[in-house]
């Protein structure tokens, strides 16, 4: 979930490579390797290369990826309405 979190709010605005989530998380580019190809296997991802360099590739969410998204964000929003139920915008 927590790959999913920054990585996926920010992959909307731009591309995202694997050494985007190396740098990002810190990860080693075998562990970042691994960490992808289990969200690959879960069909959360897709790893497509790109034409001009087929070593690089891009990360894409899948539908699957998109529709847990919504689920989180909507669980989120619900558990701040309960959290701030009863509470002022001044406190």
């Amino acid at each position: 979930v927590t790959i999913g979190g920054q990585v996926f709010n920010h992959s909307a605005k731009e591309e995202i490579y694997q050494k985007d989530i190396e740098k990002e998380f810190g990860l080693r580019p075998s562990t970042a390797t691994e960490v992808l190809k289990a969200l690959e296997k879960k069909e959360l991802i897709c790893r497509v290369s790109e034409k001009q360099d087929a070593r690089l590739k891009r990360i894409e969410f899948t539908s699957k990826a998109e529709e847990i998204r919504h689920l989180i964000a909507a669980e989120i929003g619900e558990s701040e309405s309960i959290l701030l139920k009863g509470i002022t915008e001044e406190e």
